[in-house]
């Protein structure tokens, strides 16, 4: 993860909202997809889902795309998320990461990303982190 960068903007009420971009390799993405599947499915396989879960559910599919749809254009890319979005992300990512750590096995597939992710993880806490102080002293100085 690289060239990081926080954007904030007024919606349409004139609340403060933070975008988050930044550029991840081809790898990075191909891992982050197939991490983020892997959440999907542990996550919501088998349970009944109430209104906040399939909407839970759509948002990390909808990022899980995004990322698979990059990675299979072959190149590194340059991504912008909402806050919301992006802590969706990352939130999955820790618990993938964090999921398997411990396990004692891995199949191919989470040993081939599990570098690629576990990596991330760092800067994406701190540009979660910032990203937020950044929106809520926006909201501070609109009051």
């Amino acid at each position: 993860m690289v060239n990081e960068d926080i954007q904030t903007l007024r919606d349409p009420d004139g609340a403060p909202v933070a975008n988050v971009s930044f550029d991840l390799s081809t790898e990075q993405l191909g891992a982050a997809s197939h991490a983020l599947g892997e959440m999907i499915l542990e996550r919501h396989r088998g349970t009944e889902l109430e209104v906040d879960d399939v909407l839970a559910l759509r948002e990390l599919t909808g990022v899980r795309d995004e990322l698979h749809r990059l990675a299979d254009a072959g190149g590194n890319a340059h991504v912008v998320m909402t806050l919301a979005r992006f802590s969706a992300f990352h939130d999955a990512a820790d618990e993938w990461v964090t999921t398997r750590t411990g396990r004692g096995w891995l199949r191919e597939d989470d040993t081939e990303a599990m570098p690629y992710v576990g990596a991330m993880l760092g800067p994406m806490a701190s540009l979660r982190e910032r990203a937020v102080a950044v929106a809520l002293g926006e909201a501070a100085t609109s009051n």
